[in-house]
């Protein structure tokens, strides 16, 4: 009886992606090691350049994509391609648009989740207890005292209801926050005491003591809270970024922190990372700079790694694959 062939699995691990480093060769064998049988089934390759990668996309039919890569031509590059994993949740770095119709498409979903809570909850609390104004006084050495309120009983309003959003609700529950969630579909979500579809965002704006951003980036959700949105929320109101940058605009945001019409804001994404030493946003005022921290941890590519590796086992076996990604949708 013939041998079956091993699972070609390549991974292109982009040079300039900042968790790069952390999906080094020894630690993908490492990961791999823990599942009993399956380095015997896949011949895992690695690349860091363009020379090496194309070598290995003739034959490869699994590739796993760390960071940014433009997969132009890609069909006539890679004939045997037949599924692309992406090592985060958002999948806006590889144009989807350019994949063959009928590829798999996998992300990192549901990876975040721990941090999602603790990093929610942190956001939530700084906010409600004006740490980026009690910051910028710190800066200016200026004194100026205030009184503040408890957090249980405000209205968070949860812009994306997806597996970020649902542990964002749980963390804004535990504080005793009303939940108001804003979907694409504004279908019912059991963490959420009022589900609503992003055309009724600006309602849901008008009475939000916070709003907590974690939309993917697509072409529907670009600049989807800009200027009028920000306009909406009350001016004691708290903004709380950790899906995408590109989904706020940052400029408009900056300009009614500078005007004193929003209560402050906690950033963990920005349009364009990272900051440079001149970009405003460090200096605009009750403006917390988190630099894309908040829901990374030293246990992520571990996790993300036995994640990916389960799913070829269920490839190998014919079973269904976890978390594919909807081309059409971005997410």
């Amino acid at each position: 009886m013939p041998v079956a062939k091993p699972l070609e699995v390549h991974i292109y691990t982009d040079p300039a992606f900042r968790q790069s480093p952390d999906f080094s060769a020894e630690r993908v064998r490492d990961i791999l090691g823990e599942f009993a049988g399956l380095a015997s089934r896949i011949a895992l390759g690695f690349s860091r350049d363009a020379a090496t990668l194309d070598a290995a996309l003739a034959t490869a039919e699994v590739l796993v994509v760390v960071g940014k890569l433009d997969l132009v031509d890609v069909a006539a590059r890679a004939p045997a391609l037949r599924w692309v994993h992406i090592t985060s949740a958002g999948v806006d770095r590889v144009p989807l648009a350019a994949l063959p119709a009928g590829l798999c498409i996998t992300n990192a979903r549901g990876n975040h989740e721990a941090r999602t809570f603790e990093f929610s909850l942190t956001a939530l609390l700084m906010l409600n207890n004006a740490v980026p104004t009690f910051v910028t006084q710190q800066i200016e050495q200026r004194w100026a005292q205030r009184a503040l309120e408890p957090i249980e009983g405000k209205r968070v309003v949860i812009l994306g209801m997806g597996a970020l959003g649902s542990s964002a609700a749980r963390a804004a529950r535990q504080l005793g926050l009303e939940v108001i969630g804003v979907s694409r579909s504004g279908q019912a979500h059991p963490l959420a005491d009022l589900s609503l579809p992003q055309a009724r965002l600006p309602d849901a704006l008008a009475e939000a003591d916070f709003l907590l951003i974690t939309l993917p980036l697509t072409a529907q959700t670009r600049c989807l809270v800009g200027a009028t949105e920000l306009a909406a929320l009350p001016p004691h109101a708290g903004v709380i970024n950790i899906g995408r940058g590109p989904v706020l605009d940052v400029a408009a945001l900056a300009q009614r922190l500078e005007a004193g019409q929003l209560g402050g804001a906690v950033l963990d994404v920005f349009p364009e990372e990272p900051l440079t030493p001149a970009s405003p946003y460090w200096r605009t005022p009750n403006l917390l700079v988190i630099p894309h921290s908040g829901l990374y941890d030293a246990d992520y590519v571990p996790r993300c790694l036995r994640s990916f590796f389960a799913n070829v086992s269920r490839y190998l076996d014919g079973e269904a694959v976890e978390n594919r990604v909807d081309p059409a949708l971005g997410y």
